[in-house]
C-alpha cells in the first residue's frame, strides 16, 4: 500500500515550493524524489472527522464549565467586597449638581463632537487596482527564493524545451525593443546548446519591486557555486522572464510580468555586480503554474542560455 507525504525543504525543492503530495511506493524510501529530503507523512482524510469532533467536544465542555464556575465566580467577589465594607456605588447627578459645569461640558460636547467629525476625516486606503492584486494577501509573508538542486542545462527536454518555445513566441512580442535587439535574444535563446532554469523570486500581490531583504537574498544566491559559475561565463546569456497569474486584462498581465522582469535585471546589474550580457522578457499570465492558488504564478524566474 502506497504512502503519501510532502516535502518540507522550502529553500531547495520545487515540489515543496508547490506544496504538491507525493506518493511512495511500498517499500521505497519516503524521501523526496527530487531532494532526497525526508517527506513528512500527510494524514488520511477519514481522520479528518475525528479531528472536527473532538473540537467540537472540547467547545461544549468549556462553555458548560464556564456557565458553571463564573456565577458562583462573581458570587464569591460580591461577598468579599461587603466584608470589608466596600458599597460603594457610583451616585447618578441630578439636575441640581453643579449646573454650571454640566451646562458648559454638554455645550463642549455638543459643539465640539459634530466639527471633530468634519474636520478630521477618516484615512481611507484607495483600493489596489494593479492587475494581480488580491487584497487578502497584499500583507502575507514573502515566499522564499527557490533554487533548484541541480541547474539542469538541457535545452532539448522537458520544461526546458517547453520554456524555450514559449519565449521564442514571446520575443516578437515585447513592446519597446528595437528589431535588431529582438533578433539577437531570438538568435541566443534558438542557437543555445544549453539552457536552464537557476532561480526562482516570488513576488508579493500587485508588488513588481524587490524590497531590500529581497535584494540581499538575491546577492547570495547569485554568489552559490552553481550560478557563480555560470556568470564565470562570458559567453552565458541570463534571460529574465517576469510572470503574471492569469487573473484580470492579458495586456495589463504582460505589463506587470515586464515590470518585475525589468527589476530584478536592474538589480542583478546595478545591485549584484552582474556583468553578463542580460534580457528581460514579459511572459504575462501565460504559464499557469497553479490553478488554485494564484500565488504561485506571480514570479520571476532567471534562465541560464549558453551558445
Amino acid at each position: 500500500m502506497s504512502r503519501f507525504g510532502k516535502c518540507q525543504n522550502l529553500a531547495g525543492c520545487l515540489l515543496a515550493y508547490r506544496g504538491e503530495e507525493i506518493e511512495v511506493e511500498k517499500g521505497q524510501p519516503f524521501v523526496c524524489p527530487e531532494c532526497g529530503k525526508p517527506l513528512t507523512e500527510t494524514k488520511p482524510p477519514s481522520t479528518m472527522w475525528l479531528r472536527y469532533l473532538y473540537g467540537i467536544a472540547g467547545a461544549a465542555v468549556l462553555g458548560g464549565v464556564a456557565l458553571l464556575v463564573f456565577p458562583q465566580l462573581r458570587g464569591v467577589i460580591e461577598k468579599h467586597k461587603h466584608e470589608k465594607g466596600d458599597t460603594t456605588a457610583p451616585v447618578a447627578k441630578t439636575a441640581d449638581d453643579n449646573p454650571k459645569t454640566d451646562t458648559a461640558a454638554t455645550t463642549n460636547s455638543a459643539s465640539t463632537s459634530p466639527d471633530s467629525a468634519s474636520t478630521t476625516p477618516a484615512t481611507s486606503t484607495p483600493p489596489n487596482t494593479t492587475p494581480d492584486a488580491d487584497p487578502n494577501e497584499i500583507n502575507a509573508p514573502r515566499a522564499i527564493f527557490v533554487a533548484p538542486p541541480k541547474i539542469d542545462l538541457d535545452a532539448s527536454k522537458g520544461e526546458n524545451k517547453d520554456v524555450k518555445n514559449e519565449v521564442l513566441t514571446r520575443i516578437d512580442l515585447m513592446p519597446g525593443v528595437t528589431s535588431g535587439n529582438k533578433d539577437k535574444l531570438y538568435q541566443s535563446v534558438e542557437r543555445a546548446r544549453s539552457m536552464g532554469k537557476v532561480l526562482t523570486i516570488p513576488f508579493g500581490s500587485g508588488r513588481t519591486e524587490l524590497s531590500q531583504a529581497d535584494l540581499q537574498t538575491l546577492r547570495a544566491e547569485l554568489e552559490k557555486p552553481a550560478i557563480a559559475a555560470l556568470r564565470g561565463d562570458p559567453t552565458a546569456v541570463f534571460v529574465i522572464l517576469g510572470y503574471a497569474d492569469p487573473k484580470g486584462d492579458p495586456k495589463k498581465n504582460i505589463a506587470i510580468s515586464q515590470s518585475r522582469a525589468d527589476g530584478v535585471l536592474k538589480a542583478m546589474k546595478e545591485k549584484c555586480g552582474i556583468s553578463n550580457v542580460l534580457h528581460s522578457v514579459a511572459m504575462g499570465g501565460s504559464k499557469l503554474l497553479d490553478a488554485e492558488k494564484m500565488e504561485k504564478n506571480r514570479i520571476v524566474e532567471i534562465w541560464a542560455v549558453l551558445p
